[in-house]
């Protein structure tokens, strides 16, 4: 079956809710949900970062950033601690456990992006993700 949409909005739209869900699905043997998992990549893929660091490079509200941290950090996925330079700021750190689920996230999200792109050949594929990435790094440069 083919849906046509003719809107690149709409299209958007239903690449991210699929993959939300499929995310949603791929991490519940891990008890998280989609955003902390993402969360969870971002902070293992950088090492530390502080809240207002997540919040900037994944585009979400602060207080929705800060409610992920906290609950990640009470499952023991997060360390949080103060950052030395700003008292008022605070540094995030994967735990170990968080370390033990990394490549299990890795690879759930590459399997949404295979699920996604599935009707496409490798060279297509690859020029989709670079396509996104440009598209994504175009729309954070606009909020600087």
């Amino acid at each position: 079956m083919s849906y046509s949409t003719d809107s690149p909005f709409k299209d958007i739209s239903i690449l991210y809710r699929k993959a939300h869900i499929w995310l949603n699905n791929g991490c519940a043997a891990q008890d998280l949900t989609a955003a902390q998992a993402v969360v969870i990549l971002i902070v293992c893929d950088f090492k530390m970062l502080t809240q207002d660091e997540i919040t900037k490079r994944l585009s979400l509200d602060k207080s929705v950033i800060a409610k992920t941290v906290t609950k990640l950090e009470e499952l023991g996925f997060l360390k949080r601690s103060t950052n030395a330079k700003d008292k008022r700021t605070y540094d995030i750190c994967p735990t170990p456990k968080a370390w033990a689920v990394y490549p299990i996230i890795k690879e759930q999200v590459e399997g949404c992006f295979r699920r996604m792109t599935q009707g496409m050949s490798d060279e297509e594929r690859e020029i989709f993700r670079r396509l996104l990435s440009r598209a994504a790094q175009s729309a954070l440069k606009q909020e600087e």
